[in-house]
């Protein structure tokens, strides 16, 4: 399971002016207002760059003095939004941003960072920092990003990935707190994978096989998900268990959640994620939630 942080609760946002960065502000300002929590800004100047040749070129403290006048908007943000000054703080760090968050997130309830850096260009794949922290933070991390939908209304929903080796049991646990706290009600989504390579006759699995395998699905899915819904008899619960492929599907899906939820199980000692987290965390349509469990280092 997650280590449970014991202290105030704390939301620590990553912000370095770009236009997914903003998008996290919004949404880590929700975030502490919801939770009465405590609001941390965080700014990390890459030491790598300041390392190199640009490190000549740039005054070190010039670029600290540049990151705290871009936190000051931000934290005229968090006021106006309601946030009381003594709930607002900012951090200007030295070092790489990805490892800073992570430093951070070891005292934090939630840490929300943008899809991608100020300076990834234009394209949909998520940044080295948000696949960073993602692998090895300390607690929950919600990654969003300029592109996601933006609804009049939230819609409520959460939406969790689950497969039938209970790979997102944690992540279920943790929407269905969130869930119990603040409202909304919870979708399990369980993916019965298309069969790889051609070990069967055919070729392809037949209509009829497909049913089958989605009906041995459900079938061990609900027994499973029950156990851990029982704890929380008063947050609604459907299990939606479709065919197919879980990145395709499960990005369709965020077209129409508030936040979708997953489990990941980074591998040490780099915390690299795998292809399906990446690929959400690329192409998602609503902030993705990733919790990663306990694992035996004690992180």
């Amino acid at each position: 399971m997650l280590r449970p942080y014991v202290g105030p609760a704390r939301v620590v946002v990553g912000f370095d002016g770009s236009d997914d960065s903003y998008r996290a502000l919004a949404h880590g300002i929700g975030e502490a207002l919801q939770r009465e929590a405590e609001l941390v800004l965080v700014h990390a100047v890459d030491d790598t760059v300041l390392n190199s040749a640009w490190g000549v070129v740039f005054d070190p403290d010039e670029i600290r003095d540049g990151a705290a006048a871009m936190l000051v908007k931000a934290v005229d943000d968090a006021l106006a939004a309601g946030l009381p000054r003594h709930r607002v703080r900012t951090e200007v760090v030295l070092g790489n941003p990805a490892a800073a968050l992570t430093r951070l997130s070891d005292r934090a309830s939630l840490v929300v960072v943008g899809r991608r850096s100020a300076g990834s260009g234009e394209k949909a794949i998520a940044g080295s920092t948000a696949v960073g922290v993602v692998g090895a933070s300390h607690c929950p991390v919600i990654v969003v990003s300029a592109d996601d939908v933006v609804r009049p209304e939230r819609s409520g929903v959460i939406g969790v990935a689950v497969d039938t080796a209970a790979r997102g049991a944690v992540a279920l646990e943790w929407a269905l707190t969130e869930c119990a706290h603040h409202g909304g009600r919870v979708v399990v989504l369980s993916v019965c994978r298309a069969p790889q390579g051609r070990w069967f006759s055919g070729g392809h699995p037949t209509p009829e096989q497909q049913q089958a395998a989605v009906d041995v699905t459900r079938n061990r899915m609900a027994d499973m998900v029950s156990e851990i819904t029982e704890d929380y008899p008063g947050v609604d619960v459907t299990l939606e268990v479709s065919y197919g492929s879980p990145l395709d599907i499960l990005v369709g899906r965020t077209e129409e959640l508030d936040l979708l939820a997953v489990e990941v199980h980074a591998s040490f000692p780099t915390y690299s994620v795998g292809g399906l987290i990446r690929g959400l965390l690329s192409y998602g349509r609503c902030p993705v939630g990733v919790i990663r469990p306990r694992d035996s280092h004690g992180s």
